[in-house]
């Protein structure tokens, strides 16, 4: 299994209206939940965003479009997001409810109505209720089933109103009368009712009884029996509300469970209180200055905070809330919890992933990149105010596998590919292939640091797995300081000297001779495997780098070259992709943004070893995937010259042989130059027609059985993504001198084509699958489109060409089967001959091999008395031995008890041969 967890580029679903007060004003995005009367309520894919001094809208994520919008007056400011509940009544009758707290002149609660009849009659209605106390702001606002109250239904809804302070109202769903009011002592249990100012709500979360009780009050079923009625999910449901406070006093943080007031409940003073099911405090005190953010999953029982750039996990299924873990990001701003095994966390650059569990990255994304909007639109940045770099994530959405967010005044959205459940939908969670070698820097992992680890003697497996970290060294920081050194003073030669301490690198190699890039290092599979990574990784850091090109583009090349070291990696098998981006994530102080692109890796070999030597072990001894195979491929074929004309003899040609112009009309020095390279071509022309003259033959050879064990779609995937139309076709031509080449198109029995025939050629016979498979690929990946369009232009140039080679391709299709139904001929008449040859060939009697290696005994193998051919004249001597069976000869020794050889008796020898003589046969006796 590979990894497969990546993020996609965000895109603009919708410009928002900036706020009045560019300064003050900010924007506040609720859920819209939707369903039939008495039924769950389920999220929907839209949202309800609010404006201060706008107005509030919601949109349909989906199809990236506006659903409709309320004005409110230009004073006015959200104090928290809005709730929106859409109802289906009937098939032909639809209701939406929107619910928001402002403040200004005065603080109030609007109810924004729609009753859409039929497909186009949409009735709208507004309804506000002023609040007393505006200094105690609202802080959550939630729809919940109405309890309490002379009429009640299924249907009833009631919305819950819960102050800063803790003071919770109710009020009618439809008028938005007041029904009842908790005060804020009815958080605080018995003696403690005089702490009642000093609480402060800081989050606040609406669920049900039932999924409660099978994670948070799981352990705690005593706390449900103040219930009359036995709760289930689909009968008796009540609403409960989940709510974190903090005690400025006591710097404590503290979890609440309560349930609205029901009828029958009668408590001297507290008539028309809450119910405090659950009240317990928080393992951790915060600090007077810090402003957390929390979200809640009940039905895992997971509480998570993020607070001065670190999020916490708490447990809340024990009597405690238990800290789970901690993850330290740099310059976090807000959170999303995807998963159990994902977290969404944006800084003021980055868009990033993590796996709290491992504490590593499974994916990230640079969004403060222009290109990375894929639906741009105009920004009015340069005329209003200054814009803001930092995204902060509101809401995900499963089903549509998209985080969205707030940037600037533009609400997007990114899509997140994960992997497939066995129902075949995408889910983002993170495996722990994702977090092999993505680990966050700077944490502090469990486990590490106890007294008295150290001082344990005992020798566990991982002691002798290939690889493992058994001794400690001390830290990497002090283990790196003199190759940090030597690296600064770019000293390859005592580089390689030093890091052959940590590694197993022979000294004794000359990289400057081609036997040593084409025979490779010797090295035993014990040491290359037995070794520590984190070494490999910290070499790779060093020798590759990202050079820019350009503001927006950068390339991998090789800074550093120690070549003993270099050619270990190489021989090894450690110089992957995977890897070298590995090294760079650790490397850089941030997450890349992009991956290492297929070609850089064989660009940068290629640049540094033109001789393609490297390249040739590159692809002896490394995993290559099927883009970096081809570009590999392309880059041999260009060599031989296979592509057809070079590009830059055609801009000679084109300029008449001139340069484009003189740089500072210095022709002397362009004049050395030219002469520099024309010495570099000729001394390269003389390696390759001399002793590395068969290596880009050799390597292209190995590229391409490198590719043929590729899947089919990844190689069709990555011709389509790699090379040209006609870097096709010209890889089709390859292919087709192979298949000339190998005889795999002359018949066996005709003998003009002969002189065709490469007899130096060795090729295998499993190579004529090879061929075809890949001239397969090749077709699919042009398409039925591509050569029936006519545009496609093949060596000649000629459109018209394409019907040749499709012809061309038919007959040699049809000689290469014909040889292969000749060779099945050919193999029917001749495979009695020689198996009744094998077989006679095992039946001669062997001579059994000593057990000793004793200096008087040798070691034979064969038999012991080699056939000696005569010649026969009978006439049945010279008859094809069709359908005989060769008789297995009688050995004249045997092994007895304790291993002593002794001959065999007259018989021994005659009971043996009667055995293999059958019950009905006919043997004839010559005398």
């Amino acid at each position: 299994m590979s990894s497969k967890f990546s993020l996609q580029s965000p895109y603009v679903v919708a410009s928002l209206p900036r706020p009045i007060d560019h300064a003050k004003g900010r924007y506040v995005v609720g859920d819209v939940y939707g369903g039939a009367p008495g039924a769950k309520k389920r999220k929907r894919s839209e949202l309800a965003v609010g404006i201060d001094g706008e107005g509030l809208n919601l949109y349909d994520i989906s199809s990236s479009k506006l659903i409709t919008s309320y004005a409110l007056p230009p004073q006015s400011s959200f104090t928290c997001p809005p709730t929106s509940l859409r109802t289906r009544i009937s098939k032909s009758k639809t209701e939406r409810r929107t619910y928001a707290s402002t403040t200004g002149v005065q603080s109030q609660i609007f109810l924004f109505r729609d009753v859409t009849e039929g497909t186009n009659h949409t009735t709208s209605s507004t309804i506000s209720h002023s609040l007393e106390n505006t200094r105690n702001k609202v802080f959550y606002l939630g729809v919940i089933s109405a309890t309490f109250g002379s009429e009640l239904s299924a249907t009833s809804t009631d919305l819950i109103v819960i102050r800063k302070d803790g003071e919770i109202q109710c009020l009618d769903g439809e008028t938005l009368q007041e029904k009842w009011n908790s005060p804020a002592t009815a958080l605080v249990e018995g003696n403690d009712a005089t702490r009642n100012k000093d609480f402060e709500v800081e989050f606040a979360h609406l669920t049900n009884a039932h999924a409660a009780s099978q994670s948070i009050l799981k352990e705690r079923q005593d706390v449900l029996a103040v219930f009359a009625q036995e709760i289930s999910e689909d009968g008796f449901n009540p609403d409960l509300v989940v709510l974190v406070t903090k005690a400025s006093e006591t710097l404590m943080r503290t979890l609440h469970i309560i349930a609205p007031p029901r009828k029958t409940v009668h408590v001297s003073g507290l008539q028309h209180s809450v119910q405090a099911l659950l009240t317990t405090p928080f393992p951790v005190s915060y600090k007077r200055k810090d402003n957390p953010t929390f979200s809640i999953q009940v039905s895992t029982g997971i509480l998570q905070q993020l607070n001065n750039n670190t999020l916490t996990t708490f447990d809340l299924t024990e009597s405690r809330p238990k800290e789970q873990s901690s993850l330290l990001v740099s310059k976090a701003e807000s959170f999303l919890r995807l998963s159990s095994t994902s977290i969404m966390i944006a800084s003021n650059q980055y868009i990033t992933v993590y796996n709290p569990k491992y504490q590593s990255i499974l994916a990230a994304i640079d969004f403060t990149s222009e290109e990375s909007l894929k639906r741009k639109r105009q920004s009015q940045n340069e005329t209003n105010g200054t814009s803001s770099s930092s995204c902060n994530l509101k809401t995900y959405f499963p089903k549509l596998g998209a985080v969205v967010g707030i940037r600037d005044n533009n609400l997007i959205a990114i899509h997140i590919e994960g992997h497939q459940d066995r129902q075949g939908r995408s889910r983002a969670a993170g495996l722990l292939i994702d977090s092999l070698g993505c680990s966050v820097k700077e944490q502090s992992r469990p486990g590490r640091g106890k007294k008295g680890m150290d001082s344990v003697g005992a020798k566990t497996l991982e002691e002798y797995l290939p690889g493992s970290i058994t001794t400690f060294e001390g830290p990497w920081a002090e283990q790196t300081t003199s190759f940090e050194k030597l690296f600064i003073a770019e000293d390859a030669e005592k580089f390689d000297k030093l890091i052959a301490e940590k590694l197993p690198i022979s000294s004794t190699t000359k990289p400057n001779s081609a036997k040593a890039f084409t025979d490779g290092v010797k090295v035993s599979a014990k040491e290359a495997s037995n070794v520590d990574r984190r070494w490999v990784i910290y070499t790779l850091s060093k020798i590759f780098s990202r050079t820019a090109e350009s503001p927006e583009q950068s390339k991998l090349s090789i800074s550093f070259y120690p070549p003993n070291l270099f050619l270990w990696l190489i021989n090894t098998g450690h110089m992957t992709v995977a890897n070298i981006e590995a090294a760079l994530r650790i490397k850089s102080a941030t997450p890349p943004a992009t991956s290492i692109a297929p070609g850089e890796l064989i660009n940068a070999i290629v640049e540094l070893n033109p001789d393609m030597d490297l390249l040739l072990a590159l692809l002896s001894k490394n995993y290559l995937g099927a883009a970096e195979l081809l570009q590999a491929i392309r880059t041999l074929m260009e060599s031989l010259e296979m592509l057809g004309e070079n590009l830059r003899v055609k801009q000679g040609l084109l300029t008449n042989g001139e340069d484009a112009g003189l740089v500072n009309g210095d022709a002397d020095e362009q004049l050395e130059e030219l002469e520099a390279e024309a010495e570099n071509d000729l001394e390269l022309a003389e390696y390759q027609l001399g002793p590395g003259s068969g290596v880009r033959g050799q390597a292209l050879s190995l590229a391409l059985s490198r590719l043929y064990t590729c899947p089919t779609s990844a190689i069709v995937h990555a011709l389509q993504t790699t090379l040209t139309s006609q870097e096709t076709v010209y890889l089709i031509y390859l292919l087709r001198f192979e298949l000339a080449r190998g005889a795999w198109t002359a018949k066996y029995f005709d003998d003009d084509e002969s002189e065709l025939i490469d007899e130096d050629a060795e090729v295998p016979g499993s190579a004529i699958i090879l061929i075809s498979s890949l001239l397969n690929n090749c077709i699919d990946a042009v398409g039925a489109g591509g050569w029936l369009s006519g545009d496609l232009k093949l060596v000649e140039g000629d459109p018209f060409e394409a019907e040749e080679l499709i012809s061309s391709l038919k007959l040699e299709v049809s000689a290469a089967l014909e040889g292969i139904q000749e060779a099945a001929y050919l193999k029917g008449l001749t495979s009695e001959m020689v198996r009744y040859g094998d077989a006679m060939q095992k039946s001669l009697p062997q001579e059994r091999e000593p057990d000793s290696d004793t200096p008087g005994r040798k070691k034979h193998k064969g038999p012991v008395n080699p056939p000696i051919l005569l010649p026969s004249s009978s006439s049945e001597a010279r008859v094809l031995p069709l359908g005989l069976r060769a008789d297995k000869q009688v050995s004249l020794l045997k092994v007895g008890a304790g291993g002593e050889v002794s001959r065999r008796t007259a018989r021994d020898i005659g009971h043996l041969k009667s055995q293999k003589v059958g019950k009905y046969t006919l043997e004839r006796i010559m005398i």
